[in-house]
């Protein structure tokens, strides 16, 4: 009748599709001889581009080692 409750569809569906908004690859494993230099090659995709990267070299600086910056940035 006129005054019976309306029946509503009240689920809400929204559709989300994740965002890459930021991609770091470095090399799983880095191998070499003691005073070596080795490469990392490290690629990196940003939606708003980075500041800078910072990295956590306590445990390689424990036992000698050193990274040194040489890339370059784009």
């Amino acid at each position: 009748s006129r005054y019976d409750l309306v029946q509503r569809n009240n689920n809400i569906i929204l559709e989300y599709k994740k965002q890459d908004i930021l991609s770091l690859n470095i090399p799983h494993d880095i191998n070499g001889t003691e005073r070596s230099t080795q490469k990392i090659q490290l690629i990196v995709k940003s939606k708003y581009g980075l500041d800078r990267i910072v990295w956590d070299d306590s445990s390689l600086r424990s036992q000698g080692g050193q990274i040194q910056h040489s890339g370059s940035q784009s």
